[in-house]
């Protein structure tokens, strides 16, 4: 089974951040992420997210951060994707600021599909010049493009 990122992406969830912190910053996410009525219990989701981060940072360097979640309470896989111009503080693994955020969720049963969202990202995001495309879109359409490629 190919994954395809615009299958799990829609332009509702693709945006810019401004947040000042990860916790406001995921706040936002969780937000967002219910614009199209995915989760049945966004507080629930909202306190699985910072559940998460609580074991460990899912800033994984080089600007980019991979928050993710899998609940029963989530039918479907999908993808949340902002880009903070200023960068915010993650506790990164490298210690440097996160421009770059994408946020999976998905059904606890869906172990084999997260992975492969996960490599798919990972191969979008392993190129410095294409990390450097997305952080200077100007819009959502451009970020939109770039990842509908993938």
């Amino acid at each position: 089974m190919e994954i395809i990122l615009k299958r799990y992406l829609s332009l509702n969830r693709v945006l810019f951040s401004s947040s000042h912190t990860k916790s406001e910053v995921i706040n936002e996410m969780a937000r967002v992420s219910n614009e199209d009525r995915k989760i049945s219990d966004v507080e629930g989701f909202k306190k699985a997210l910072f559940k998460r981060e609580s074991l460990m940072s899912t800033g994984i360097g080089y600007g980019v951060a991979i928050p993710h979640v899998k609940l029963e309470l989530i039918k479907e896989f999908f993808i949340t994707f902002f880009i903070h111009k200023k960068g915010v503080d993650w506790e990164s693994l490298d210690n440097k600021p996160v421009h770059i955020i994408f946020l999976i969720a998905g059904p606890e049963t869906g172990q084999e599909k997260y992975l492969r969202i996960l490599a798919k990202i990972t191969m979008v995001i392993k190129d410095p010049a294409r990390r450097k495309k997305l952080i200077d879109c100007k819009t959502k359409y451009e970020i939109y493009e770039i990842l509908n490629k993938f």
